[in-house]
């Protein structure tokens, strides 16, 4: 698996410090966060962004996220939609094979059924728009209780539904353990709809009390983060994989949090739980 650095790791950092972070620990690709990269490409455009990446020999695998892609209304719809066109053309630019999208809210009165036929469209329309750039959009599940869409089997019923080959999972381990998602899901899924993997662990809390901040480093929690990766590999699947958990509070040092996620990560690979044979 091919180790990324997130850019949402340290949100408030410049992207230049979080380029030069994520190089000095050995990372050799990274997800953009695209609330930074926006910011960034109004100073030196999309060629200096590639720049820097050449610069440090990072490979981009992922821009994102996309917030709040479910139950807009038109003018809303139309807006993400000219997101997706923006980001698609962007990764294209800079050679990242997926934009993130997360889910929005479940509107008060709306049922499960509900959320899957507005994900089923929304997606649709989507995946259209960053087909015309050659890259696809990856669906995070968000498993906080306001989200449309919480778990991984939610996630795979709309892609499914939606059945263009532009449409991928991202597997994030921090909300698969919030929203209750099941082994299960993982395991009926097809190795090429795993866009990426994003990898977090959660700490030993009420599942519905979790928010990004509880975000940890991999293996410092409880989330099923040894045996999802055992899934994966029967499955053959091979994602790039996305080290994202913040910086903590109070901390400056973003070379050294980058080191220490980078590590942590190599150790949890090391050792994947396999399925015990039947």
């Amino acid at each position: 698996m091919r180790l990324a650095w997130s850019g949402a790791s340290a949100p408030t950092v410049a992207l230049e410090d979080d380029l030069g972070a994520a190089a000095a620990a050995g990372f050799d690709t990274v997800e953009l966060y695209l609330p930074k990269l926006w910011a960034d490409l109004e100073r030196r455009g999309p060629d200096g962004v590639a720049e820097a990446l050449a610069r440090r020999r990072l490979a981009a695998v992922a821009l994102g996220p996309i917030t709040d892609v479910t139950f807009r209304d038109a003018a809303g719809t139309e807006k993400v939609v000219a997101e997706v066109h923006g980001a698609a053309m962007l990764a294209r630019r800079l050679g990242a094979s997926w934009i993130l999208v997360e889910p929005g809210e479940r509107p008060d009165g709306a049922d499960e059924r509900d959320a899957l036929r507005d994900a089923r469209d929304s997606l649709d329309r989507l995946g259209r728009a960053s087909e015309r750039y050659d890259v696809g959009v990856a669906v995070v599940p968000v498993g906080l209780a306001w989200a449309s869409l919480r778990t991984v089997g939610q996630a795979l019923q709309a892609i499914e539904a939606v059945g263009r080959k532009s449409l991928g999972l991202a597997l994030d381990t921090f909300h698969f353990h919030a929203g209750g998602s099941a082994l299960e899901d993982v395991r009926r899924c097809r190795a090429r709809t795993i866009a990426v993997l994003r990898l977090a662990d959660a700490p030993e809390a009420e599942p519905e009390s979790l928010r990004e901040q509880h975000r940890l480093p991999p293996g410092a929690g409880v989330a099923p983060l040894r045996a999802l990766l055992g899934v994966l590999q029967i499955l053959g699947a091979d994602p790039p994989a996305i080290v994202h958990a913040p910086l903590p509070r109070g901390e400056s040092d973003v070379k050294g949090w980058a080191n220490r996620l980078r590590e942590a990560t190599l150790r949890l690979l090391r050792d994947p739980e396999l399925p015990r044979a039947r």
